[in-house]
């Protein structure tokens, strides 16, 4: 019962901060552009496959593939916003396109590298696996945990202690006070875009040696960060960090304790009932901080 426990309580640690990297992007878009982004799942695709073509493709060392891959996947983020800006006030066609934009990039990804192509990206820092008492835990893992709550500081230090991110952050506070001190919304807006999509575009690319690469992974990705964002409240941070170890522990949880396969459908239920009795999440979603 003792070694459950711990099984539950490091994969839960794991699991919560894997999402909490996964998700820091979407809750960023929806703090300062408040838009509900729902083409963010391609750049979880983008970032793998564009890795794939800079190092098979093109010829180009593994571990120069990776920035590159991340600072197109940012700019193509960036390249969206005129889209996002033409349909801000017609959230209803912003959404569609939006999903649209993700369709399509699954579909180009699909027909250049199907699963057939047989994707994959070495990307192990650490492949040993270590035992903690009576768990067996791959180390990817813990590196990828520890990576993920060091990108969260890094970008929490940026929003709160840099120019540029108390800028967005004010925007994301007073649009229209903002415009007033002239800060150029617009190009603030697309940087915000580019910047909001590292994090997860960097995180995947080491993930996805322990997961499978398809063109059709960018879904269930997504959908996580948007349980993530939405319990956490959207475009807070705070509450994204927050939301993000409950659903870590309730997959843990309901995954050793229960059944496996009711991982989802248990997180699904308690974000409901939670946000039944708190309907902005956790944290309130008027700041991003």
């Amino acid at each position: 019962m003792l070694d459950l426990f711990f099984y539950v309580v490091i994969w839960g640690f794991i699991f919560g901060s894997i999402y909490l990297g996964f998700s820091l992007g979407f809750s960023i878009i929806a703090g300062v552009l408040r838009v509900f982004h729902m083409g963010y799942g391609l750049f979880f695709l983008t970032s793998v496959y564009l890795t794939w073509t800079f190092w098979k493709m093109l010829g180009f060392d593994l571990w120069l593939s990776i920035p590159m891959a991340v600072a197109v996947t940012g700019l193509i983020s960036m390249v969206l916003f005129p889209v996002i800006r033409r349909y801000l006030d017609a959230e209803d066609y912003l959404l569609i396109t939006l999903v649209l934009i993700f369709l399509i990039g699954e579909e180009v990804i699909n027909l250049i590298y199907p699963i057939e192509t047989g994707v994959y990206l070495p990307t192990y820092i650490f492949a040993e696996t270590i035992k903690l008492g009576a768990i067996s835990i791959t180390s990817q893992y813990i590196f990828l945990s520890f990576l993920s709550l060091v990108i969260f500081v890094l970008y929490i230090f940026i929003l709160k202690f840099t120019k540029t991110g108390l800028i967005i952050r004010a925007i994301s506070q007073d649009l229209d006070t903002s415009k007033l001190f002239g800060v150029n919304v617009n190009l603030i807006y697309a940087m915000s875009l580019g910047f909001a999509v590292v994090a997860p575009a960097f995180l995947v690319i080491f993930y996805s040696p322990l997961t499978r690469l398809d063109p059709f992974m960018g879904f269930p990705l997504f959908i996580t960060a948007l349980q993530v964002a939405v319990l956490g409240g959207l475009g807070n941070l705070r509450g994204t960090l927050i939301a993000a170890y409950v659903i870590g522990f309730i997959h843990s949880a309901v995954g050793f304790l229960i059944d496996p396969r009711a991982m989802n459908l248990a997180s699904l239920i308690a974000i409901i009932v939670i946000l039944l009795i708190r309907p902005r999440g956790l944290a309130r979603a008027e700041s991003i901080w």
